[in-house]
C-alpha cells in the first residue's frame, strides 16, 4: 500500500529542515570554541602539553589550558575571589549616580558579582561543550543522528516548545548569516577579554600590586569601559546586532502567528484575574506593605496576575507541544533506525510499502508523551543542571511573547 504523498514531502522537509539546523549550530559552536582556545592568559603560550599520545582529558578541553582564566577561577580561590571584588567595585560604582536605591544595590552587589565570576566560567565552558557535542555528532552516520535527535524530540520536545519552535523560524529567518554574524559579535568579546586579562596584570608604578587592584570602583568601571570602547571594532559590532536583531524581530513575529491562540489565552485570563483579584489583593498587601510602598502595590498585582496567566496559558500549550514532539521525534527515530538498518543489508524492508516504521514510531511516540506527562513536562533534575542555558532561553521567549500583547491595566 502506497504512503500519502504529502506525508513522503513532510518527512523530507522536516530532515532537510533539520540536517540545516544541526549544520550550522555545529558550525558555529566550533568557531566559537575555537575562538575560545585564544582568550588565554599572558603566557599561555608557553604552558607544556600533554604528551601526544595522551592527549588532552576532557576537563582541559572544557575549562582549557593550565593558564586558561576559567582553570584558574575554578581552581585557585585567591584569583577568584580577586575577580569577585573588581566585579563588586565596579557594581558598587553605580549606586553613585542612584543615590535613592544605593543601598539596596550595595546590598546586591556581593551577590551580583559572585554570579558575574560564575558566568564567566560557565559560559566559556558550555560553548566548548556544545562545540565538543557537535564534533561528537558529525562522526556519527546521518540516519543515526536523526534516530538520537528523534529520541530527543520525543522524550524532551513538549519541556521546551519555545526553543524549538524559534530555531526553526530562526533558521527561516537567515539564520545562518545571523549565526555568522554573532561568532564575529563573539569573537569581538574575545578580544576584548584578552586585552582586559592584559590590563588585569599591568603594574605600571611597579609595586608589586596589579593597577586595577588599586582602583576604586568608579575609577576601575571607566578604565575597563574605555579599554572595551578602544578595543572592540564598531563596524563590526554594529553590523552584528542589527542582523542578529532583524533575525530576532523575524522569529518573535513568526512565534506569535504561530502561537497566538495561547498568547490570547493568557491576555483573556491575565485580564479575568486583575479583575478578580484586584481588591482582595490590594487590601492584603496595603495592610502587609508599609505606606511608603503603596504605591508598588497596582504593578505587583499586574505582575502577579500575569505571572500566573503565562504559566496556565503556557502550560495548556506545552501539552499540545508535548504531543506533537513526541509524534514527530517518534517517527523521524523509527524511520531514520529502518533506513539505516536497510543501509546495512541486516533487513530488507520497503518502507513506503510497509507500516513498520510507523508502528515502532507511534510505539515510540506514546512511550515520549508518557514519559513527559510523568515528568510534569519539566526535564529531570540532572538535565536542568546541564541544560539551564535552555530553560533561560525558554522563558525569556514565553515572556517576549506574551508581554507585548499582555493587556494594560
Amino acid at each position: 500500500q502506497s504512503r500519502d504523498f504529502m506525508s513522503v514531502v513532510n518527512r523530507k522537509s522536516t530532515k532537510s529542515l533539520m540536517e540545516g539546523t544541526i549544520r550550522d549550530a555545529g558550525a558555529g559552536c566550533e568557531k566559537a570554541g575555537e575562538k575560545l582556545g585564544d582568550v588565554e592568559l599572558a603566557g599561555n603560550e608557553n604552558v607544556d602539553t600533554q604528551d601526544e599520545e595522551s592527549g588532552p582529558n576532557m576537563m582541559d578541553e572544557l575549562l582549557g589550558g593550565e593558564a586558561s582564566k576559567q582553570r584558574i577561577l575554578v581552581t585557585n580561590k585567591t584569583a577568584r575571589e580577586k575577580e569577585q571584588l573588581r566585579f563588586q567595585k565596579m557594581l558598587e560604582s553605580v549606586s553613585d549616580y542612584s543615590p535613592k536605591y544605593a543601598p539596596y544595590l550595595r546590598a546586591c552587589a556581593p551577590l551580583a558579582a559572585k554570579c558575574a565570576v560564575a558566568c564567566e566560567v560557565l559560559v566559556p565552558v558550555c560553548v566548548r561543550a556544545l562545540g565538543l557535542a557537535a564534533a561528537a555528532l558529525a562522526l556519527l552516520p546521518l540516519d543515526l543522528l536523526y534516530v538520537l535527535l528523534g529520541l530527543l524530540l520525543c522524550f524532551f520536545g513538549g519541556m521546551y516548545p519555545m526553543t524549538m519552535a524559534a530555531l526553526e523560524a530562526w533558521r527561516q529567518a537567515g539564520g545562518k548569516e545571523a549565526l555568522n554574524h554573532a561568532h564575529d559579535l563573539w569573537a569581538e568579546l574575545g578580544n576584548v577579554l584578552a586585552a582586559s586579562e592584559e590590563d588585569d596584570a599591568k603594574d605600571d608604578d611597579g609595586d608589586g600590586i596589579p593597577d586595577v587592584d588599586q582602583m576604586g570602583g568608579k575609577e576601575l568601571a571607566l578604565r575597563k569601559v574605555k579599554l572595551a570602547i578602544t578595543t572592540a571594532d564598531p563596524d563590526k559590532l554594529n553590523g552584528a546586532l542589527l542582523c542578529m536583531y532583524a533575525g530576532w524581530v523575524g522569529v518573535v513575529a513568526v512565534l506569535k502567528l504561530q502561537f497566538a491562540k495561547t498568547i490570547a489565552l493568557g491576555a483573556a485570563i491575565g485580564d479575568f484575574l486583575h479583575k478578580t483579584a484586584a481588591k482582595p489583593c490590594t487590601a492584603v498587601l496595603a495592610t502587609a506593605m508599609p505606606p511608603e510602598y503603596h504605591k508598588w502595590i497596582p504593578t505587583l498585582i499586574t505582575w502577579l496576575c500575569k505571572l500566573v496567566a503565562i504559566a496556565v496559558a503556557w502550560q495548556v500549550q506545552r501539552i499540545i507541544s508535548a504531543f506533537h514532539s513526541a509524534v514527530r521525534g517518534g517517527l523521524m527515530s523509527a524511520r531514520g533506525l529502518v533506513e539505516y538498518l536497510n543501509k546495512k543489508g541486516w533487513i530488507h524492508i520497503d518502507t513506503d510499502q510497509s507500516f513498520i516504521d510507523e508502528a515502532i514510531g507511534w510505539s515510540l511516540a506514546g512511550l515520549g508523551f508518557l514519559f513527559q506527562w510523568q515528568m510534569g513536562f519539566s526535564p529531570p533534575f540532572i538535565f536542568t543542571i546541564i541544560l539551564w542555558p535552555i530553560q533561560l532561553c525558554e522563558y525569556f521567549i514565553m515572556w517576549s511573547l506574551s508581554d507585548a500583547t499582555a493587556p494594560q491595566y
